[in-house]
């Protein structure tokens, strides 16, 4: 169940779902099944308040898990290849037409 927001620094608890954003993880629980050949999904919810959202999103990082970060700022320009520059990948097989 949540409890608070995502956010370590922030308190906000969680109280109503139209506040904020949630966010959804489908994750392996490798733990409790070790034995198996196919492990087990389970769903994880994060919830980050009205506050927070507004600057962080949540990403996922192996050996860390969920963890937030700033979303990129809009005054930061967007990186552009003009498409004159832009070239075909090479074929990487030839097609054979029938005689």
């Amino acid at each position: 169940m949540l409890k608070k927001c995502a956010n370590p620094l922030c308190p906000n608890a969680f109280r109503v779902l139209s506040q904020g954003k949630l966010f959804q993880m489908e994750v392996d629980d490798f733990v409790a099944c070790a034995n198996r050949k196919r492990s087990p999904r389970r769903v994880e919810h994060y919830w980050l308040c009205d506050r927070c959202c507004s600057s962080l999103t949540l990403i996922f990082e192996t050996g860390r898990g969920m963890v937030t970060v700033p979303l990129p700022s809009p005054k930061t320009p967007l990186t552009t290849v003009p498409l004159g520059t832009m070239r075909a990948a090479p074929q990487s097989h030839a097609v054979r037409r029938s005689p």
